[in-house]
């Protein structure tokens, strides 16, 4: 009864061992992922600042040198990022180049700086800028070109909408990203729709929260950057998706430098932001590859998934990570386990298959004092009765 309990329970245990090394095999893509990822160089924060900031691109400058603080943990590294960032905030602060730009920005409604967009916006929180929009854009119906329906209905909806600041903010961000051609042919569709709606019924509501998701993105983000963002965006649940990843720390710089690959993975769930907030210290391209294999480098480790699946208890982030970046010496030391308990099956059935020579040697043993025990009690039989001996009488 013994050995056969003791051979079901290697059998059952080379089984389990078996099944968990298949398991573990299934999760060697997600590795080979990983590893690929890791290989990607990082991006170099102080280097694509100090470019940009020779390019006068001080708002862009300033939110890659803000990720690269935030990100890098070198001390070295930390001080060379701190003092380029005081230095492009010295340069954009130059009052009078800055003024030049507001004023630009507030007549023309155009322009590539920040201080240009912040003069845009202040003439449309004061309605100027919507009634200079308008006025443009009748002289041009006027003269037989084409009017931007956008800008127009943008324009109309917030001369109605004064008293809402964060309306007037992402309505002028929205408008500055149409006139500088950073708006998609698609948005732009949908936003001439939602305004015509808004106009036709008084319902503003749809509108109201595109033109709040444009304030949100542009809270976080710098200007130039939001409006870089604002060139990949197809349409309100895009920039609703941006607005959100952009309130996580890090959020703005991995949108503006993955561009569309990073608001696809923004739409793309919980694992999708979480990626895209990751691989944002590779840069564009740690960006693109996350966007190309998150159904990969997302998947739960088949082993873990079993646990999961299991227990139904919710399985920390790290323990996921360390079973995928430990995967070949997972499988290393689960391919052991199948070959010790194979050996030891192996050895158990030889036992199991063999008892009769070890009972026969048994019967032997206990036959052998018997055998040798009859010839001493046939001597015994054999020998001459012994007479009792006769005492001689005395003289």
């Amino acid at each position: 009864m013994i050995a056969w309990f003791s051979l079901l329970s290697s059998i059952a245990r080379i089984a389990i061992a078996v099944t968990l090394t298949w398991l573990c095999a299934q999760a060697l893509p997600i590795w080979d992922a990983w590893q690929a990822f890791d290989a990607l160089p990082d991006y170099d924060y102080a280097l694509q600042a100090d470019s940009l900031r020779s390019q006068q691109r001080y708002s862009e400058a300033l939110l890659v040198a803000e990720a690269g603080l935030s990100e890098s943990s070198d001390s070295f590294r930390h001080e060379q990022l701190g003092e380029l960032r005081q230095r492009i905030v010295d340069e954009r602060d130059d009052w009078r180049r800055r003024l030049a730009d507001a004023g630009q920005g507030a007549l023309t409604g155009t322009g590539n700086t920040p201080e240009a967009l912040a003069g845009a916006v202040v003439a449309d929180l004061f309605v100027f800028g919507d009634i200079r929009d308008l006025v443009v854009q009748g002289g041009k119906g006027l003269q037989g070109q084409e009017v931007d329906e956008v800008i127009v209905g943008l324009s109309a909806v917030g001369i109605a909408l004064t008293a809402a600041p964060a309306f007037d903010l992402g309505t002028a961000l929205l408008k500055f990203a149409r006139r500088v051609g950073a708006m998609t042919d698609a948005f732009a569709h949908q936003v001439a729709s939602l305004a015509r709606q808004a106009m036709g019924s008084r319902s503003v509501l749809p509108l109201a929260e595109v033109a709040e998701d444009a304030a949100r993105l542009g809270k976080r983000a710098e200007p130039a950057a939001t409006i870089a963002i604002l060139k990949n965006v197809d349409d309100a649940a895009a920039l609703k998706s941006a607005a959100r990843v952009s309130e996580q720390q890090g959020g703005a710089f991995a949108l503006w430098v993955g561009e569309r690959p990073a608001i696809e993975l923004a739409q793309a769930g919980a694992d999708g932001e979480a990626w895209l907030l990751r691989s944002a210290r590779k840069g564009k391209a740690g960006i693109e590859y996350a966007a190309r294999e998150l159904p990969v480098l997302a998947r739960t480790h088949p082993l873990l998934g079993l646990a999961k699946g299991i227990y139904k208890g919710n399985v920390p982030r790290l323990l996921d990570e360390a079973l995928k970046r430990h995967t070949p010496q997972l499988l290393g030391f689960l391919f052991g386990w199948v070959v010790f308990e194979g050996l030891l099956l192996m050895w158990r059935i030889n036992r199991f298959d063999d008892p009769a020579p070890a009972s026969k040697s048994s019967s032997d043993d206990e036959a052998a004092p018997r055998t040798r025990a009859e010839p001493s009690m046939r001597a015994e039989s054999n020998a001459p009765p012994t007479r009792p001996s006769r005492k001689e009488p005395s003289l």
